[in-house]
Order: structure tokens, then C-alpha cells, then sequence
């Protein structure tokens, strides 16, 4: 199994534990957002993760959509928890520990969205179709049969 893969399993349980260990069940009550988009993160993971091991259809485009959801959730939460570091106004309890896992998931994300943007351009190829992503994906798919082509 590749890491993206892997990984979007692991992150997808590891999401919504971790920060209900931080911040407990009743957090829900407090601030419902913070606590579902990490649920509804885990959850896209894991659908994007199963879809892409049992070789579905969509699965390696779902990785990427939730590898970039992922991606975007943690980079706000990465780089806002450092800001609050540097500047000395995070009141949180252990916000080194905090900062240093965040930085792990963040850098997790950016090597998985990569990992997976490139296995759906690969599969795109492969089958001969352009997927309906974007302009960009278009001409990464056209660079990359006109590479095959000549090699």
C-alpha cells in the first residue's frame, strides 16, 4: 500500500482522537466547529483512503480532494498555533508538544497531497482521460504523454 494511502488512514482516526483528547467531549458544546471539521476531515480521509484501496473508480481523485481539504485545515492551524508561539500569546498548556504534532500532520499532508496528486495524474495517463480538476491538471497530464511518448 502506498504512504498516501497509509497515511490517510492513520490521519483519518488520528484527526478527531487527538483533538478530542485535547480538548475533551464537551468541547463540542463550546466550539461545535473546531470540533467537526477535524471529524469531518478524519471522515473524508477515510473514505478517500478506502475508495483508493479498493480500487474505485473515484478513489484517487477523492484522495486528493480530501488530502488538499486536509491540507488547507492544518496549514491554518499549523502556522496560526506558531504565530501564537512566536509572539507569546498562546495560553495553551503543553504548546510546544501542540505545535511540534501539528507540524508532523502538517508535513504529512503536504507529502501526501503531493503522493497523491501525482498517482491520479499517473492513473489519468494511464487510461487515456483528462479528469475534470483544472486547466493546471490538463497540462501536467498533456507534459507528462508527450514525455512518454518521446522516452
Amino acid at each position: 500500500m502506498r504512504f498516501e494511502v497509509i497515511a490517510a488512514f492513520v490521519m483519518g482516526i488520528l484527526l478527531p482522537l487527538l483533538e478530542t483528547c485535547r480538548r475533551g467531549l464537551s468541547y463540542w458544546a463550546v466550539e461545535f466547529t473546531t470540533m467537526f471539521e477535524d471529524y469531518l476531515a478524519g471522515a473524508l480521509l477515510l473514505v478517500g483512503a478506502w475508495a483508493t484501496y479498493r480500487m474505485r473508480a473515484w478513489g484517487s481523485t477523492f484522495l486528493v480532494l480530501a488530502w488538499g481539504s486536509v491540507f488547507g485545515l492544518m496549514s491554518s492551524s499549523f502556522w496560526g498555533q506558531l504565530e501564537e508561539t512566536l509572539r507569546h500569546t498562546a495560553s495553551e498548556p503543553n504548546n510546544l508538544l501542540v505545535v511540534v504534532v501539528k507540524f508532523l500532520l502538517w508535513s504529512t499532508c503536504v507529502v501526501s497531497l503531493v503522493l497523491s496528486f501525482r498517482r491520479a495524474i499517473q492513473l489519468a495517463v494511464g487510461i487515456g482521460i483528462y479528469l475534470p480538476m483544472s486547466a493546471t491538471f490538463a497540462v501536467v497530464v498533456g507534459a507528462v504523454r508527450r514525455a512518454r511518448a518521446r522516452g
